[in-house]
């Protein structure tokens, strides 16, 4: 082939090289959170609502993506430094919500307290005994608990993990602990807790929406996902997804 035709047949190839799009970098703060997102070892893949809500727009070539895993705290830096395009998480939580853009919330994301006994009638933390402990996940906030926190009404009992902020309830060392209704859910029916027994308050202390995170360069991608979004809304199918991956 002479280089005169070469040269003139890569030159009309490069805007289909410039099209091709790399698969979309979603991460999971490992281990994940039932029912949104996690990996499941059975399957080798991650598995829930977020996966099964972007199934659809990923067989039909309108979104391409690879999930990797991190910790929650890389999770949104790596956001921030371009080194990731997507995570799952409420937009109320983002450290700096300017740099980066939401879908419209999929589900709404509750946590209560939870105790080892049953709460009384008509309570309230506005008459919680002042003093009264709180198990709490280390370096997590709780902005709806963090007045009760200041005026030392409620005293956090920090510790590493759900499971052993459960385990410290049992153990008499904390009089709640605060906890998403999902993950507390899944600790309390599992290998662990089987002898075991919680009690939730009527309300929760936290309503937050849960939301799909972009780099703020994918607004093409954001109108996508809040589209298909309203159309599982509408139809039921996003709690749907959630009753199926609710153990």
């Amino acid at each position: 082939m002479k280089p005169l035709l070469l040269l003139i047949l890569l030159c009309a190839s490069l805007p289909l090289f410039a099209k091709t799009k790399q698969p979309l970098l979603f991460i999971v703060n490992y281990p994940g959170s039932p029912p949104y997102l996690y990996f499941d070892e059975k399957t080798n893949a991650f598995e829930g609502v977020i996966p099964d809500l972007l199934k659809e727009l990923i067989e039909s070539k309108q979104l391409s993506i690879k999930y990797i895993s991190n910790s929650r705290k890389r999770s949104e830096e790596y956001m921030y430094q371009g080194t990731a395009d997507l995570l799952m998480l409420s937009k109320n939580w983002l450290k700096n919500p300017d740099k980066l853009i939401s879908t419209i919330a999929f589900h709404q994301h509750r946590s209560f307290l939870y105790k080892a006994k049953p709460f009384p009638d008509e309570f309230s933390l506005d008459n919680a005994i002042q003093g009264e402990t709180v198990c709490t996940k280390k370096g997590y906030s709780y902005p709806n608990l963090a007045p009760y926190f200041k005026s030392k009404r409620l005293v956090r009992v920090d510790s590493s993990s759900h499971l052993s902020m459960l385990r410290l309830l049992f153990k008499d060392r904390c009089d709640y602990t605060v906890m998403n209704e999902f993950n507390a859910l899944n600790l309390i029916n599992s290998k662990f807790f089987t002898d075991k027994k919680t009690y939730r308050s009527t309300k929760p202390v936290s309503t937050v929406p849960l939301n799909i995170i972009l780099r703020a360069e994918f607004t093409e991608e954001k109108e996508l996902l809040d589209k298909h979004i309203a159309t599982l809304l509408k139809n039921n199918e996003i709690q749907r997804l959630v009753d199926k991956h609710t153990y």
